[in-house]
This record gives C-alpha cells, structure tokens and sequence, in this order.
C-alpha cells in the first residue's frame, strides 16, 4: 500500500487485529475499551477506515479488516514486535520501556527503513530468537519487491 496511514490509523488497525484473534467481528466498544477512548472516537475513526478501505463496517454492525486492512495491521504488528524485541532482547530495555518506545518508532518507520532495519537484525544473527521471524520475512519479503531487489535475506530471485 502506498497510502501513508496516520499513526492513529495504525493504532486502530493494531488494536482491531488484536481483537479479531479472539472473534472476527469486533465492535466499537471492544476497540474503545482495549484503546481507553469514547465511542465516539472510535466511530469516527471507523468511517475514516473505511473511507480508505481498510474496514467494513456497517452502522451499529461489526467491524472487519480488508484485505488492505489486514495486511496494512500485520505490518504494524510486526514492526512492534520487532522494535520491542530489539529494544529488550539487543538492548536490555526494561520491558515497559520497549513496549512504550516500540509503539512510537512503529508509526515513523517507512518501509524502506524497517527493511533495511530488519536485513541488518538478520545480517548480524539477531533474529534466531525472536518468534515470529517467519511472519517478519513474509511481510519484508513483499515490501522488498515494492521497494527493491537488493538480494536482501527475504528475496530470493
């Protein structure tokens, strides 16, 4: 997706991944509940969701994730993981910490950064134990074909 997406937008599309684990649908109250916002808020930020297509959604009914919307939050998803990893395994943050800086490096990294990022965690053997390696690659693979074809680590020819 070439869109930038607000980092309101990417924290919305995280928290409705997250909560789709549990049940597919996920409604307003669920959202504002996990991002301690008014309803309100959230409704708001459905329409502007939705409006990009990242979201389905009808009035009062449950909200779902595109395709786009989907693949926009595991990006998300993943860059958090990856950052708190990298902030708590590499350099010994305390866990809060890591938690609190990963969620805001997340919204300012592009992907070329976060590719270049995640080839150099790679390159220097940092990566054999963070636990979704495997969903890291599959997301930098498709990012490394928009971006480049460097031979980075995800891109076999």
């Amino acid at each position: 997706m070439n869109k930038i997406i607000s980092s309101s937008s990417q924290d919305y599309l995280e928290a409705i991944l997250e909560l789709s684990y549990d049940n597919n649908a996920v409604r307003v109250t669920d959202i504002a509940n996990k991002m301690n916002i008014k309803k309100a808020s959230v409704t708001q930020a459905i329409t502007i969701l939705a409006e990009e297509g990242l979201v389905t959604s009808e009035r009062y009914g449950p909200i779902y994730l595109t395709e786009a919307g989907l693949e926009e939050a595991e990006k998300v998803k993943i860059k958090h993981s990856l950052l708190t990893y990298f902030f708590e395994t590499v350099l010994g943050v305390s866990k809060e910490i890591a938690e609190h800086d990963a969620c805001l490096v997340e919204h300012s990294l592009s992907d070329e950064t976060f590719l270049k990022f995640s080839n150099f965690l790679n390159e220097k053997e940092l990566l054999d134990h963070f636990e979704k390696k495997d969903k890291l690659i599959n997301i930098v693979c498709k990012d490394c074909k928009k971006i480049e074809k460097d031979g980075s680590f995800c891109c076999p020819e």
